[in-house]
């Protein structure tokens, strides 16, 4: 019983350090997949009450694409990086600097799906109002909300230009590190000025676009009233 404990407590342990982990080393990936960049190490994604994790691998594709491998495995062949481990594995340094990136993007395809979906609601209301002989002295406000959610689409569709090229220049980088070591400059990837510049004005552009939208429904929420 006492033994049960032990092992129940050291999974849950586990458990948790993955969950909080930016990054893992995963014992098999490599031969399960092969030409991995980075090798055995990847980014956790969700652990099953079945003792299975679900881990990220990047890759370049043959024609030099960024492409993700979406991959089950075992808890016990799944170990947890400590974030303030220090290493000489120019892998390990690369997938540190690359698993907040990838995250980030990661996040722009859902947010780019939404922002359609806004624009399209937005659009379908201001020709709406411009049928109206009541509603359509707000047809400014449509447009200006219109306006904003484009320009926010083209920012987020020129960020996520930037995360592929930061993402295939690090697993091209570490890779050509291996016969030069001396060539690795990932340190230099994640302070991109670029990226840092761009991501910034997609963040105030969203704060713009938010309150748009939030301006739109109050004047729904108005009219309703009257």
């Amino acid at each position: 019983m006492a033994l049960a404990y032990i092992i129940t407590e050291q999974r849950r342990t586990k458990i948790k350090q993955i969950k909080s982990s930016l990054v893992v080393l995963v014992k098999g990936a490599e031969q399960k997949y092969p030409n991995l960049p980075l090798k055995n190490y990847g980014i956790p994604l969700m652990v099953r009450r079945e003792n299975r994790v679900q881990v990220v691998f990047p890759r370049l594709t043959q024609n030099g694409d960024v492409e993700y491998i979406y991959s089950w495995h075992e808890l016990k062949d799944v170990q947890a990086i400590a974030p303030i481990s220090k290493t000489n594995d120019p892998k390990l340094t690369t997938i540190k600097e690359l698993a907040p990136i990838i995250k980030e993007h990661w996040q722009i395809e859902p947010e780019m799906s939404a922002l359609e979906q806004q624009y399209s609601k937005i659009n379908n209301l201001a020709n709406l109002v411009s049928t109206s002989d009541v509603y359509s002295v707000q047809i400014d406000t449509y447009d200006r909300a219109l306006k904003e959610v484009e320009k926010l689409l083209l920012k987020a569709e020129q960020l996520q230009k930037i995360y592929v090229r930061l993402i295939r220049e690090a697993l091209i980088g570490v890779q050509v590190a291996e016969y030069n070591p001396d060539s690795l400059q990932v340190s230099q990837m994640a302070f991109d000025s670029q990226y840092q510049r761009l991501k910034q004005e997609y963040q105030t552009m969203k704060d713009v676009a938010h309150a748009y939208s939030q301006l739109l429904r109050e004047s729904r929420n108005q009219e309703e009233e009257e």
